[in-house]
């Protein structure tokens, strides 16, 4: 019998590189960009994964084209 567990409703931005793969810095840069919403618990930081998910797959090709620094 396979037991699935449920997505967390609210993701620590702390854990957003084990969550999401990205930096905690990413996240609150896509929040001051309002892209996302962070919201504060005390001193504690949270994010909704589905948003963040659904921020990221909106990225989709566009996630390609950073623009990479290459040695002079």
């Amino acid at each position: 019998m396979s037991t699935t567990h449920p997505d967390p409703i609210m993701v620590r931005v702390s854990n957003a590189k084990a969550a999401f793969g990205v930096h905690r810095a990413t996240l609150y840069r896509w929040a001051a960009d309002n892209h996302i919403t962070i919201h504060k618990r005390g001193t504690m930081s949270f994010v909704d994964p589905v948003q963040v998910r659904n921020f990221i797959m909106g990225l989709g090709e566009r996630m390609g084209e950073q623009k990479t620094l290459r040695p002079k």
